[in-house]
């Protein structure tokens, strides 16, 4: 009886950390598609430098403001950040407070993104709080 408990705990457990190790190769192979997918799209890059008397508030409804942006159907992919807490170096520039990263998967998409109402209407709402923006545009070649 304690025999036949013990191999169905062992079996039990194999069998979890054998399910554990196929999900983490999924995960890996997922990432790796998509990782692929990114070749041939359109990354569209913007870093925001806001004006140094924006508000706590102000930055809040700018964030929300964001968020809406990148709902924008045209769009495939987007990530927002803000500098990370690298060492200071010359090629290093911290001084922005918000950047977006956009993939489109045609430049069609990028020209409905671009022309969208909600785009325009966040440029309109916002504009007034960045001192200056930049934006770069990459075509991908390359991805791993």
């Amino acid at each position: 009886m304690k025999m036949n408990l013990l191999s169905r705990i062992v079996t039990i457990s194999l069998l979890v950390l054998f399910s554990s190790a196929c999900q983490s190769d999924n995960s890996q192979t997922e990432l790796n598609s998509n990782t692929e997918a990114a070749i041939g799209m359109l990354q569209h890059t913007v870093f925001f430098y806001l004006n140094d008397d924006v508000t706590t508030t102000e930055r809040e409804q700018f964030e929300e403001g964001l968020k809406k942006l990148l709902e924008i159907p045209e769009i495939y992919r987007s990530e927002t950040g803000v500098p990370a807490g690298t060492a200071e170096r010359d090629v290093t520039d911290h001084s922005y407070a918000y950047a977006i990263y956009t993939w489109f998967e045609t430049m069609e998409d990028y020209v409905g993104y671009d022309e969208h109402p909600d785009h325009l209407e966040f440029i309109d709402n916002y504009n007034h709080l960045w001192a200056d923006v930049k934006v770069y545009d990459a075509d991908i070649y390359d991805a791993r």
